[in-house]
């Protein structure tokens, strides 16, 4: 202990006595540390910690995967939830949830837009969630209790209850007025309790109150688009997701052997544990930054390498007297060792400050769909994990440079003239890190290229509409004020015209999802071919539109006509369809009269005729394969009391939301307009999460260039030191100052050239597994490295030309006189 202390004072007093060594490599380190930390604390937060929920390793969901289209996300019927609970005894519990609606909360404090969630009785039990306040949902509380004519049970998430009621305890208990109607609140949800699902669930998350699903689930057919629910479960004590999934491909098989809705669609069960459900679509980009600031710190370690084996050049007097007085091998390298760990120890430190920093930051500019991110701490997973490459990184680069500074060469460096001969294998060594950089810089930049031109590409798709110039909001239309479908419709066309008469709007129309909206409601359709009896089933988005939709939308005509007012009037079985299902039904063929069968909003199977035909709309993101889309006339289905309100105009659409907010108040004032948003920003969310992981490993990359480029000047400008008396010699037979530019400046080229090789082979095994992992990215991409190769070039010239043009200075009189 003794020796240790006098090591780490000494290291101490050495790093006192060279601030500028210091401060370089302290930063160098924090920025290497400081961002592997960043990045572990959201991976941590996102792909490691275990969902907040009761045993949540126990948790799976369930999903239909309908082989004749591909489709592995479709959603379940309630009546195979029955079979799942009555066939599937490794399932403790089913639990569904069903679409979430926007209804307005009334009363005082005055009327408010509110998302309402239903679900089945026992879902915070499968959750394993109990109530803050009151209690969660019993079984009477669902249909089954529905006989006692009492008014249905909600309850309160615990952010409403805060806001709304002033954290009132007596709530529980009392009525709130939803859409006109008494609900009666049982409980309130804990605080911070969120519904964490799938994005590609279609089901929004963000909830402020829950209720029962009232309706029995074996009231509807297999195949009805209103009984589409999601479906998570609770494995049994003891089973395990092996047997969930055996007893899942059964059920399926006797599905399929039973009802033709499953034969036709060739559908099977998904049973995914929650967790790996909810962070599959995010995994591939946080591993991505992950990798990219592991190549940031290993850079910081060959760089912090360099600067120790140039400190141990200028110590090699030092350490030949050590060791011509007795100090050992083992001593003089635990000295290096010494003070490498307290550069990483002090870099570590500074690194975890930034880190705090960097998260804060990136919980700033976070993208939607990133699954818990409301709060990422430093906790001991992260300290641990900070301790670890503080640790790891001190070995990195004090190894080396420990080893290689304890073989002094006694004979050359006690000599009179007091310096050491020039290290051949130091040299090699410090020339071998730099290609390491550079090669690792090389892959970073070639990552950083691949996905930008990712983001590039995602943003060039065709989204089948004109976002520019579109405003949207959404309302609710309270049902106990507009009971019949007659009412909703001349309200919503009320509403739709008196917009459109506002200066500069071009059109105005409605649905009840919108594309890119984060969720969609989908149903099996059947056409018959133009083969005698031949048929063709498949499973498409439903969407329920005004006639002014699709011009308001600025969706492309392809043929046959958009809805007309005389469609809803006389309430006609026409649709329009997309280019998608028009061209899988009837290749090469006419669309527009032809007969679709599908499914209505209750549960019954009829015809519909074919009079337009749209170009394909991207309903989930740019990156997603979108389906099939059917578009129905909005009355025709029953008229939704929530929908979405699209209002094109001529100039900037966020001014026409003061005017539309008065004239919805003015045609009902217990009608309030929510989510008003331009549809440019649902497009950016859309691409959000690509485009934020790009930006990211982009810094990274600049960070990794910035370094390999302090790298090769340390290089070069040592090579022109060690080289000052040849210098002086080529200087004093005539040689001018070019060609000592370009002697120094041809070595740090060398360098890279050898380092851009290496990198591109590595380079090009990231592409290829970029490619299948990430949409946009081609397989080859020879002008991304293209610029990378000369980006790095440029940086090395600019690198060698000072040290160079330093050496080109150099006064032959003094060269000579050097050592």
């Amino acid at each position: 202990m003794t020796r240790f202390l006098q090591d780490v004072r000494f290291g101490m007093r050495f790093l006192i006595k060279h601030p500028g060594f210091l401060a370089v490599t302290v930063l160098t380190l924090a920025i290497g540390i400081g961002a592997n930390t960043a990045v572990f604390s959201v991976i941590n937060s996102v792909l490691l910690r275990p969902l907040p929920y009761a045993e949540p390793d126990r948790l799976v969901m369930l999903r239909h995967h309908i082989g004749s289209l591909g489709w592995s996300d479709a959603p379940i019927p309630p009546p195979d939830v029955v079979d799942y609970r009555t066939r599937m005894p490794s399932l403790e519990s089913v639990a569904v949830t069903d679409r979430t609606f926007e209804q307005n909360l009334t009363g005082p404090g005055g009327p408010e837009v509110v998302r309402v969630a239903t679900v089945s009785a026992n879902f915070f039990d499968v959750l394993g969630i109990e109530a803050a306040r009151g209690r969660t949902f019993r079984a009477e509380d669902g249909f089954e209790g529905k006989a006692k004519k009492q008014a249905p049970a909600v309850i309160l998430s615990h952010r409403l209850w805060n806001r709304r009621f002033g954290a009132e305890p007596g709530i529980v208990g009392d009525t709130v007025i939803l859409n006109g109607f008494e609900s009666r609140v049982i409980g309130v949800l804990p605080m911070g309790f969120e519904l964490l699902l799938p994005v590609n669930a279609g089901v929004a998350t963000d909830i402020d109150i829950w209720a029962t699903d009232p309706v029995p689930y074996w009231e509807f057919p297999r195949s009805s688009p209103s009984a589409n629910r999601r479906v998570l479960a609770r494995l049994a004590p003891g089973a395990t997701l092996a047997d969930v999934r055996r007893e899942a491909e059964t059920l399926g098989e006797w599905q399929r052997a039973t009802f033709d809705y499953h034969r036709d669609g060739d559908i099977s069960i998904m049973v995914k544990p929650l967790h790996e459900d909810i962070v599959a679509h995010v995994r591939p980009a946080l591993i991505a930054l992950f990798a990219a600031v592991l190549l940031v710190l290993l850079i910081a370690c060959a760089n912090t390498a360099n600067l120790l084996l140039v400190q141990a050049g200028a110590r090699e007097k030092e350490i030949a007297i050590r060791a011509a007085v007795g100090g050992g091998r083992r001593r003089i390298v635990r000295q290096f060792l010494t003070e490498a760990f307290l550069l990483a120890a002090i870099g570590g430190l500074a690194g975890l400050l930034l880190a705090r920093w960097a998260i804060d930051l990136l919980l700033a500019v976070q993208p939607s769909g990133l699954p818990r991110l409301s709060e990422v701490p430093i906790d001991a997973s992260v300290l641990l994990f900070t301790f670890a490459a503080t640790v790891i990184s001190a070995l990195a680069f004090g190894v080396v440079p420990a080893l290689n500074a304890s073989r002094p060469d006694l004979n050359s460096c006690l000599k009179d003239r007091g310096a050491c001969a020039s290290n051949p294998g130091q040299r090699r060594l410090r020339h071998g890190i730099v290609i390491g950089e550079v090669a690792l810089a090389m892959v970073l930049l070639v990552g950083a290229g691949l996905l930008f031109r990712s983001v590039q590409s995602l943003q060039a798709v065709d989204l089948g509409f004109e976002p520019d110039g579109v405003l949207t909001y959404r309302v609710s239309l309270p049902p106990i004020r507009y009971t019949e479908v007659e009412d909703r419709a001349r309200a919503l066309d009320k509403i739709e015209r008196e917009i459109e008469s506002l200066p500069g709007v071009k059109a105005v129309g409605s649905t009840q999802v919108l594309p890119l909206g984060g969720q969609f409601w989908t149903s099996p359709y059947e056409v018959e071919l133009s083969a005698p009896g031949a048929s063709r089933a498949g499973e498409a988005d439903y969407r329920y539109v005004t006639p002014g939709f699709f011009e308001a939308f600025g969706a492309r005509l392809l043929a046959g006509r958009w809805f007309e007012p005389a469609d809803e009037l006389k309430m006609r079985d026409v649709v329009v369809i997309d280019r998608a299902l028009a061209t899988r039904s009837w290749p090469g063929e006419d669309a527009i009269g032809r007969e679709i069968e599908a499914e209505t909003l209750f549960g019954t199977r009829q015809s519909w005729k074919v009079v337009g035909v749209v170009d394909n709309v991207i309903s989930e993101g740019p990156a997603v394969e979108g389906r099939e889309t059917i578009y129905f006339p909005y009355s025709s289905q029953g008229a939704f009391f929530t929908v979405t309100t699209i209002v094109r105009s001529e100039g900037e659409p966020k001014k026409l939301a003061g005017p539309i907010r008065k004239l919805v108040a003015g045609f009902d004032p217990d009608l309030p307009v929510s989510g008003v948003r331009t549809m440019e920003s649902y497009v950016a969310d859309a691409t959000a999460a690509e485009r934020f992981t790009s930006i990211l490993i982009a810094v990274f990359a600049g960070i990794a260039l910035l370094l390999a480029g302090i790298g090769l000047y340390g290089v070069v400008s040592a090579i022109a030191r060690q080289r000052t008396r040849e210098i002086g010699v080529m200087m004093a037979f005539g040689a001018g100052r070019p060609q000592i530019l370009s002697r120094v400046v041809r070595r740090g080229l060398i360098l890279a050239l050898v380092g851009l090789l290496i990198g591109s082979l590595a380079a090009v095994a990231l592409t290829r597994l970029l490619a299948s992992n990430v949409a946009g990215i081609p397989e080859s991409d020879p002008i991304t490295y293209l610029a990378v190769g000369a980006l790095l070039l440029i940086v090395t010239l600019l690198a060698s030309l000072v040290p160079a043009s330093r050496a080109a200075r150099t006064d032959p009189i003094e060269a000579l006189r050097y050592e």
